[in-house]
């Protein structure tokens, strides 16, 4: 704002701040002096564009305040009935968002510090020039609009944080306790926003995740900030999600100098997680019979050697060749060849335990092998056993097994026991075919 003044001599105001806004502004006057709230009124009005209203005492400003809205209050310290602190009091107590000025021929009566402490925001002394009067409300204005704006920017932040798809949180940076989270968290966690508040953020991970994450947050408040996939989050109502999570360290405007708060975006990737592993499920599939295929057959072994040497525990590879395949589909078809190789996949599926990690492959052609763990030679030995029997049940259009068991021996490799698997299957071969052979 700007005084500027006129040939005439009477001062004017250039506003910085623009018209329209200021006439949005109701300004409500009590003095119990006609010619004192005439004269704020005129110069408000003329000058701000303010809306006034003019009311002769602390009563009539009070019924007006119930009935309609006001943004700046301007009264007198002295009137007939409620004045003073009193009128203060009861206008800061019900309408803590109106700015009160007050202005009074009777300074040493009320102190300045007692008028602020009393709820208004600040003092004109009468008699007052017109300018000063501008001044402290112009200064209101721009203090309403700056708050006003602060206001609808939260807003916006709020609706953006609540409403995003992606689960939120906000936590202190030494404590990792939680300040605030979004309902996507909400709905993550299965707490309320309550239940989580002021709660440590790990507690929300198992043992396991815990270490890693503590290691990540470490590495974040370093380099101010980082990302880390497929996290574990247990929700309380028993679902397990994995998550992205990312992390921004942000200079904490209501904390001390240099505190900062760490901003975590939590991403549900459990969908994508299983669509991609029923993908590359399918990728490893057999289509004809249901096993998996060469490829997952040596991703799987390789696993499996590595977990019977970490464990000590037995592992067995059972090999099987469809004999007089060829000439079954040379006799019959290959239609009547994909139904017996069919078959031998049902048979497979049925014969070993699931629930022991027994995994079942067709490498091509007529050649299968299971994967079994915790497993020995003998007990492949029965499983081969009840296979062979089963097979002879179905139409075979011709064909035998040729069944080859190998049990892991530590200090092989995973060729070395490819390699005894495949042997056994040769010696049962040698033997006249559709026989078992154990190395």
């Amino acid at each position: 704002m700007k005084f500027s003044q006129e040939k005439s001599g009477r001062f004017c105001v250039e506003l910085d701040t623009p018209p329209e806004i200021m006439a949005r502004y109701r300004v409500l006057v009590a003095d119990d002096e006609a010619s004192m709230t005439d004269v704020v009124a005129r110069t408000l009005r003329m000058d701000l564009h303010c809306e006034v209203v003019e009311v002769s005492s602390g009563n009539s400003a009070i019924a007006l305040l119930n009935t309609e809205s006001f943004d700046i209050f301007i009264t007198d310290m002295v009137m007939p009935g409620l004045h003073g602190f009193e009128l203060l009091g009861q206008v800061n107590a019900t309408w803590p968002d109106l700015a009160l000025v007050v202005m009074t021929g009777h300074a040493p009566e009320f102190p300045y510090t007692e008028v602020v402490k009393a709820g208004a925001c600040d003092f004109i002394r009468k008699p007052f020039p017109p300018l000063e009067l501008l001044a402290k409300v112009v200064r209101i204005i721009r203090e309403q609009e700056m708050l006003r704006n602060l206001k609808n920017a939260e807003c916006r932040y709020r609706s953006l944080f609540d409403l995003a798809s992606e689960g939120m949180v906000l936590l202190g940076e030494q404590s990792y306790q939680v300040r605030d989270v979004n309902r996507a968290f909400e709905r993550l966690c299965g707490k309320s926003r309550e239940q989580i508040d002021g709660t440590y953020i790990l507690d929300f991970f198992g043992e396991a995740e815990r270490t890693r994450l503590e290691t990540w947050l470490s590495l974040c408040a370093r380099m101010g900030g980082g990302l880390i996939g497929e996290v574990v989050l247990d929700s309380d109502s028993g679902t397990r999600h994995f998550i992205d999570l990312s992390a921004t360290f942000i200079h904490d405007a209501g904390g001390p100098a240099g505190q900062r708060m760490v901003f975590l975006t939590a991403k549900d990737v459990t969908e994508r997680r299983e669509i991609e592993r029923q993908m590359a499920d399918t990728a490893q599939r057999d289509e004809l019979t249901g096993l998996y295929n060469k490829r997952g057959f040596h991703s799987r072994l390789a696993w499996v050697v590595k977990q019977a040497v970490e464990n000590q525990t037995p592992l067995s590879l059972i090999m099987i060749d469809l004999d007089n395949f060829k000439s079954c589909n040379d006799t019959y078809g290959h239609q009547a060849g994909d139904a017996v190789l069919a078959a031998t996949g049902g048979i497979i599926r049925t014969s070993f335990r699931r629930v022991q990690g027994d995994t079942g492959f067709r490498f091509g052609g007529d050649e299968f092998g299971i994967i079994l763990e915790n497993t020995n030679t003998v007990g492949a030995h029965s499983v081969a056993q009840r296979l062979s029997e089963s097979f002879d049940k179905i139409e075979r259009r011709g064909t035998t097994l040729s069944i080859g068991v190998a049990e892991y021996r530590f200090g092989m490799s995973v060729e070395e026991f490819l390699g005894a698997a495949d042997q056994a299957l040769y010696e049962a071969k040698s033997q006249g075919k559709n026989t078992i052979a154990v190395v």
